[in-house]
């Protein structure tokens, strides 16, 4: 899977970046056929808001969280993807 971040201008130390590597590369083990992943950081006033957008077999798949730290909303974005992948994986049919 090929991790790609994004911002519109705000910073991105390489703590948060290794963050993001470690925890969007965990999904992986939850569904084996994700192609790529996209990480969208945004920082409103008062807000840091993280968009997760995956690429896999024939579909893409998106979540987007708020929080007050870029930590807290990329936590709640892979939980919700988390949620999503199982919801995906339920939807496909089973190869016999």
């Amino acid at each position: 899977m090929n991790i790609r971040i994004e911002h519109n201008g705000s910073t991105v130390n390489e703590q948060l970046e290794e963050q993001i590597q470690t925890k969007v590369g965990k999904l992986g083990h939850h569904y084996n056929q994700i192609i790529d992943a996209i990480v969208y950081l945004h920082q409103e006033r008062e807000a840091k808001q993280v968009e997760l957008k995956l690429i896999v077999k024939d579909e893409t798949l998106f979540v987007k969280e708020s929080s007050d730290t870029f930590l807290n909303a990329l936590e709640d974005s892979v939980k919700s993807m988390q949620i999503r992948l199982q919801k995906h994986k339920e939807k496909m049919p089973k190869n016999i």
